[in-house]
């Protein structure tokens, strides 16, 4: 970091966002430095010793929802202790504190659904992620770390793995069937550099109390509207098949409502969803 500790320190650095977002620090010539694979964040003495940073912007956490029900104990104790260890560096250091949030409303009562909305979590990964909003509002509270708190929506991208939507989508637009579960449900879904401008927009924020964002689209779409997307800007055909569940879906829509985000942080999404859909297509294309 630097001496004067002007610099910025990424946990999670190389992840899907953390990677995006250190790549543009870099661009900008932002001192960082990220703590990615081989940093164990809920191992104190791993840590504990990092100085000359300034802010903290914190990504990393487990989201393997298949291990998190096999092994709740581990997934939640990690996501927790490194949100608890992040915040103490932030305080030992006198930063502010960033955390990358998600959709934390569980079944909406309303839509679009706005940052006073009540929060549920639905799954252990939510469940986790409002223990992390927790630890940050009280750390503000009892020691005065500023704190903002990124609620993204559904973030999708090039380089994003797993078993999240649009991996899944193009993994099978590549093997010529694309196999899904219920076509209904409606995401808000936002692109990688907008997610990541909402993080450098989180930087430049003064405030030093508590705030929390939304950060998505503002409009959602559904699983099979994705698949039609995807497939018409692909140009080639492609076998879709879908297992439609009896009941309704848990949660059958997400939109956010943006309008804070737009009104004090000055951030608002700029990659609309075709764009968003050709970028990856690209990006497949070039791998």
């Amino acid at each position: 970091m630097t001496k004067d500790g002007n610099g910025v320190l990424v946990t999670g650095s190389s992840g899907f966002i953390g990677s995006a977002l250190t790549r543009r620090l870099a661009a900008e010539r932002v001192p960082a430095v990220g703590l990615g694979l081989g940093i164990d964040l809920a191992e104190w003495d791993q840590i504990k010793n990092l100085t000359g940073f300034n802010a903290v912007i914190h990504l990393a956490a487990r989201t393997d929802l298949a291990s998190a029900y096999q092994d709740p104990r581990g997934f939640l104790r990690n996501n927790f202790l490194a949100a608890l260890h992040a915040l103490e560096l932030a305080r030992l250091n006198h930063a502010r504190f960033i955390l990358a949030s998600s959709y934390v409303y569980g079944i909406p009562q309303y839509l679009p659904i706005d940052e006073v909305h009540p929060t549920s979590g639905l799954n252990p990964y939510m469940a986790s992620k409002l223990m992390a909003e927790d630890l940050c509002a009280g750390y503000q509270r009892d020691f005065g770390v500023p704190v903002v708190v990124l609620r993204i929506f559904n973030a999708i991208g090039p380089g994003q793995k797993g078993d999240f939507l649009f991996p899944k989508i193009l993994r099978g637009l590549a093997e010529g069937r694309i196999s899904l579960g219920d076509p209904r449900p409606r995401r808000d879904f936002v692109y990688i550099d907008d997610v990541v401008d909402a993080c450098i927009a989180a930087l430049a924020w003064s405030d030093s109390a508590f705030e929390a964002f939304n950060i998505g689209s503002g409009s959602s779409i559904s699983v099979e509207q994705a698949v039609d997307m995807v497939v018409r800007l692909n140009g080639r055909v492609s076998a879709v098949e879908y297992e439609t569940p009896s009941k309704p879906p848990e949660t059958p829509d997400t939109v956010a409502d943006i309008r804070k985000a737009a009104r004090l942080l000055r951030w608002s999404p700029r990659v609309a969803m075709e764009d968003a859909i050709r970028r990856m297509l690209e990006a497949q294309e070039r791998e």
